[in-house]
């Protein structure tokens, strides 16, 4: 009977040394509006008003804010899209439940 009164006691210690973590983002872009939850947005930096006839990416990405990999620079974005001028320059962000996420760099050109 002892042991039965003290079930709930023990869960509440775990839920609220738990919550926390579940509350803050491990993973996240970094960048833009966030997302608790999810988050998928693209942001525009920088055009020209000039058309475009090409499109590179590049991306760096992480997990549970632990790992992070990637070349997300806009030289690289501009390298893959092998674009010699650029006319515009956008933000990809990407995160779902902080476990996953992802900010890529999209260059436009000719």
């Amino acid at each position: 009977m002892f042991s039965h009164n003290k079930r709930p006691l023990i869960l509440i210690r775990i839920l609220s040394f738990l919550l926390p973590f579940f509350l803050m983002q491990c993973a996240s872009s970094g960048f833009g509006t966030q997302g608790l939850l999810y988050e998928n947005q693209r942001i525009s930096m920088m055009e020209t008003g000039l058309s475009a006839t090409k499109e590179g990416f590049s991306c760096a990405k992480s997990y549970l804010g632990l790992i992070a990999y990637g070349n997300g620079s806009i030289e690289e974005a501009q390298k893959q899209g092998n674009i010699k001028e650029i006319t515009s320059i956008e933000i990809e962000t990407y995160n779902f439940l902080g476990i996953y996420a992802k900010l890529c760099t999209v260059t436009k050109g000719n």
